[in-house]
């Protein structure tokens, strides 16, 4: 991400001063002990041994055997997503694993700003989006326009013909799910069916309680998901995008890579429902953002629909701090705050590193221990 996009909650001061209340503003992967204790079994080659089980993965590779690998990988994540995630499967024949959501969304932009000859690409978003949409679309030439949410009945009709419409759900803007998705999905391709909706799925799994995304409209054909926030896996890069049509600039990834990270994606979902971890540590996340919003004297920080987040509402006399962590247009704008820091070391101050010593001091002095 270019500087120019880099948001103030980046700032050295500013990430210090959230950091002592142990949140921040960017979102952090939690690194929870399933992460690792699942990394541990495969990297063990689990019940096969590591000589029969990891390294035979990487052997023998002029047998090709490699190629289809990834293949599990995306059927397991279609059943594992099953409880939210509905969509006909085999509409959506062209999958491919990626390094995370990253390299997805960088793909997939280009491919688009590519094809564009008769009009100026264009990417629409909500205000408050994921930095990296407008980042990536910067980084191609590709031209940004931002809507206000609570106005979405009235833009879908006014987005240019051609443009993609990126969005999260979850949404990454307030750490909700986005009640109104399907609505919108549908209305958008009544009104303005030459624009494609690109659906982020990066944070299914992050979700404790029941929700639904389906993604039948026809102007979906194209989305990515990915295992860094829900499975606390944002280094093994590992993710991955379904498409109705070819993607050639992501043909090279059945063969380029990473077998260890898509095995220890595999296990985490053999292990653990697309409910399970946000709901074991639905108490713990209450919790940060009770000592939180105590630290930063924000009453009414609450834990939003993901896992990692927590929210309150936003006035004037908020400091600079969380200035900077305002999210959404001017009717629907909240403070977003990750609780990373502070989760990690309430789970195990050894997850939390060399902070975890100062913020347990901080909580102890303020009565929150």
């Amino acid at each position: 991400m270019t500087s120019s996009h880099l948001p103030a909650y980046s700032q050295d001061d500013i990430k210090q001063t959230l950091l002592e209340a142990g949140v921040s503003g960017t979102v952090y992967s939690l690194v929870m002990p399933e992460s690792e204790a699942i990394l541990s079994e495969v990297m063990d080659g689990g019940s096969q041994g590591r000589e029969e089980g990891l390294l035979d993965l990487y052997r023998e590779a002029w047998t090709q055997k490699q190629d289809a690998l990834h293949e599990t990988y995306f059927e397991r994540w279609i059943e594992w997503s099953s409880p939210v995630v509905s969509f006909d499967a085999s509409r959506f024949a062209f999958r491919y694993p990626t390094a995370g959501a990253s390299e997805a969304i960088f793909k997939l932009m280009a491919e688009y700003a590519a094809q564009t000859s008769s009009f100026e690409p264009t990417i629409a978003i909500f205000d408050g989006e994921y930095e990296g949409f407008p980042a990536y679309a910067d980084s191609l030439g590709v031209n940004v326009i931002r809507y206000a949410r609570s106005e979405w009945r009235e833009i879908a009709a006014t987005v240019p013909p051609g443009a993609q419409f990126w969005i999260s759900q979850p949404s990454a803007i307030d750490g909700m799910v986005w009640p109104h998705f399907g609505e919108f999905a549908q209305l958008l391709h009544d009104t303005n069916p030459q624009v494609e909706l690109l659906p982020d799925l990066t944070y299914v799994g992050n979700v404790a309680r029941e929700y639904s995304i389906a993604l039948d409209t026809p102007n979906i054909n194209q989305f990515l998901f990915s295992h860094s926030k829900p499975m606390g896996g944002y280094y093994h890069r590992v993710g991955g995008a379904f498409s109705t049509q070819e993607i050639p600039s992501l043909f090279g990834n059945k063969w380029f890579k990473n077998l260890l990270s898509l095995a220890w994606g595999n296990a985490m979902m053999e292990h653990f429902g697309v409910f399970d971890l946000p709901r074991k540590y639905a108490s713990l996340q209450a919790e940060a953002a009770r000592r939180a919003g105590a630290l930063l004297g924000i009453e009414a920080l609450a834990p939003a629909d993901i896992s990692l987040l927590a929210i309150a509402p936003t006035s004037e006399a908020d400091p600079p701090a969380l200035q900077s962590v305002l999210r959404g247009c001017a009717d629907e704008r909240v403070i977003r705050l990750c609780l990373t820091p502070s989760l990690a070391t309430l789970i195990d101050p050894e997850l939390g590193g060399e902070a975890a010593a100062s913020l347990l001091a901080r909580w102890k002095e303020a009565g929150l221990a």
